[in-house]
């Protein structure tokens, strides 16, 4: 972070790959077993295509995501994004929340100070140590709002 201003942390594929592929796999088998029986039956053959589209969509945005390791976490002198959409300025931050959850899918949320805007969630898709994530953003906004006061901040 003090070298370039940025630290980037991509999606991690083995965190981010069981979660989809599990329901993936059980409703692979459940629709092997009845889908030939679909696409035999005239009324229910549009039903079986549109499962089988839909199946072949799904899919292809996992591995997109795990090819392209796509959304990504970026921390940076401007605030915390969460791909491209998601995004809180380090002004706009209220404080760091504590980790929750239970241990496979445990959340740290960034709190604004907007009562009605959104939390940023952030899971271990992209950092492993959530505990420690946590205390280092916490570092690093505690630095970005001595930064604002100084008003070295763009």
């Amino acid at each position: 972070m003090h070298r370039n201003g940025r630290v980037e942390f991509p999606l991690r594929r083995w965190a981010f790959g069981w979660v989809p592929v599990v329901p993936l796999l059980g409703t692979t088998a459940y629709l092997g077993l009845g889908l030939p029986e679909m696409l035999d039956d005239g009324g229910w053959r549009y039903v079986g295509y549109l499962i089988m589209v839909l199946y072949v969509g799904a899919a292809g945005v996992v591995v997109w995501q795990l090819v392209m390791q796509r959304p990504r976490v970026v921390v940076d002198r401007r605030g915390i994004h969460r791909g491209r959409w998601h995004f809180v300025a380090w002004s706009e931050i209220s404080s760091i929340g504590a980790v929750s959850g239970p241990s496979l899918v445990r959340r740290l949320r960034v709190l604004p100070r907007d009562v009605r805007a959104k939390d940023l969630v952030l899971s271990q898709h992209h950092v492993n140590d959530l505990e420690s994530f946590r205390v280092w953003l916490n570092d690093v906004l505690a630095e970005q709002r001595q930064l604002s006061q100084e008003g070295h901040l763009d």
